[in-house]
């Protein structure tokens, strides 16, 4: 929960919901000297802590805890208002680089999932690949012909 604590607290300052790691520490109660020693993994978060978190972001409790599923509760509304900030804004991109940041760490996650399952499928195949090898040349040594034949 620390790595995705550490990627909220990113979405949040990149996205400009708040400015800095002090206001997050508001928003859950907490000093900055907490919200430092969550993002660095000196002290775990606890459930007071993530329901606060949780109650005053859009960020999903589903993903929070377990990791699965996407990073905000409404991420579509999210990327689109990213968009328009970007085009409203010119050189200012990075809400929709911040909006952007909960899209990719899922594609990220999925992608290890793929490569994880790609390996499996590799060892599966390479299984079968020695079974065929070894029936192979099964079926060959039942067929050559036996000296005794006429």
């Amino acid at each position: 929960m620390t790595r995705r604590f550490v990627e909220v607290v990113k979405y949040l300052i990149m996205s400009e919901a708040v400015s800095s790691k002090t206001e997050i520490g508001l928003l859950m109660n907490q000093p900055l000297q907490v919200v430092s020693k969550l993002l660095t993994g000196q002290r775990i978060i606890t459930l007071e802590q993530t329901q606060k978190l949780i109650l005053n972001t859009n960020i999903n409790a589903h993903w929070f805890i377990t990791g699965e599923g996407l990073m905000l509760e409404d991420q579509s509304s999210s990327v689109k208002e990213s968009k328009m900030a970007y085009y409203i804004s010119g050189n200012r991109s990075s809400k929709a680089i911040a909006a952007m940041l909960p899209l990719v760490s899922d594609l990220e996650e999925r992608i290890e999932d793929l490569k994880k399952e790609n390996e499996n499928i590799k060892e599966q195949l390479s299984g079968l690949e020695n079974s065929m090898d070894r029936l192979k040349k099964e079926k060959a040594s039942t067929d050559l012909p036996s000296k005794n034949s006429p």
